[in-house]
């Protein structure tokens, strides 16, 4: 039984990280900003302490990290928070390193950054190697994040590991849903690859890391079958027996005002390869590809009577 500290335990991957390692057995410390929030409470009543504090306010996080083996940043922010989100993802990192070193007891430390820092690259399978090359915003600083981490980690001997993300999808975040509702978003002609990896299969690989990651590595997380995005969401219609979806002009979203990051986000081309995690964690995917997730959603047959 190992303790863990995730910070940012309220969001979408924390709070599913937390139950799946209470269910485990594992105790979990989990850092807030609002113990209040029902899922919270939900998440106290299974056993999770809470640590209400703020990684941008270091004066809560002192003594956060005491007797904590494992540390997650799992933390977010909208990107159109601008003001919060070179604190979060930058200053917030500092702060956390810190607040571990001084326990002297953390043996991993895992920040969970984003494909952006590749910026577009284009028709090319990304590796870890590539360079780096944010071409907005968000990229730009999780791409400072990373590089502060590092500077930390070497400064205070914390291993640490750094996942760069694709697009994550399950339940609540589903491209069915996000189709039947109307919401779903291609800008420009959506012939850019997007790397989605389902919820499950990432608490999987974050569960593993403390154990099997290398301290000191960089891992894609993704999927076996990056899809560009317009073939993605032409599938989800298809077998739902819609007309094709729809594509805005990129250049018209940012012109009306709407956050570079997210445009961006939505346009740049990410083909990752993951070879190096499943490598390393000797991992075999629940969901090698969206399609396993559409199966289990609308059915095989839909899919065998579109083709």
């Amino acid at each position: 039984m190992a303790h863990y500290l995730i910070a940012g335990a309220a969001g979408y991957v924390g709070s599913r990280l937390a139950q799946a390692l209470l269910a485990r057995g594992h105790r979990v410390r989990g850092l807030v900003r609002n113990a209040d929030d029902p899922l919270v409470e939900m998440l106290a009543a299974q056993g999770m302490v809470v640590w209400t504090g703020d990684i941008t306010r270091p004066e809560t996080l002192v003594g956060v990290a005491d007797g904590i083996d494992h540390v997650y940043n799992l933390t977010s922010r909208l990107v159109l928070e601008n003001g919060s989100v070179r604190k979060t993802f930058v200053d917030g990192n500092l702060n956390l390193i810190a607040a571990c070193s001084r326990s002297r007891s953390v043996q991993s430390y895992c920040f969970t950054s984003r494909a952006a820092v590749y910026g577009d690259a284009g028709d090319s399978l990304v590796g870890e190697d590539a360079p780096v090359a944010p071409c907005y915003p968000l990229g730009q600083v999780m791409a400072d994040a990373e590089r502060t981490i590092m500077e930390q980690v070497q400064r205070h001997r914390i291993p640490a590991m750094i996942l760069r993300i694709g697009t994550i999808y399950g339940p609540e975040r589903d491209f069915v849903d996000a189709v039947q509702l109307n919401t779903e978003t291609i800008f420009g002609n959506g012939r850019n690859f997007a790397s989605p990896v389902h919820i499950d299969d990432l608490l999987t690989i974050l569960m593993r890391l403390p154990d099997q990651g290398q301290p000191g590595a960089i891992y894609n997380v993704a999927d076996d079958s990056p899809v560009r995005l317009l073939d993605l969401y032409s599938e989800v219609h298809e077998r739902l027996g819609m007309l094709p979806p729809r594509t805005f002009n990129s250049d018209v979203a940012l012109n009306s005002g709407l956050d570079p990051s997210i445009v961006g986000s939505f346009t740049a081309s990410v083909r990752l390869d993951n070879a190096r995690i499943k490598h390393d964690l000797q991992l075999e995917l629940r969901y090698p590809s969206y399609r396993h997730w559409l199966d289990e959603r609308l059915g095989v047959q839909e899919l065998e009577l579109a083709v």
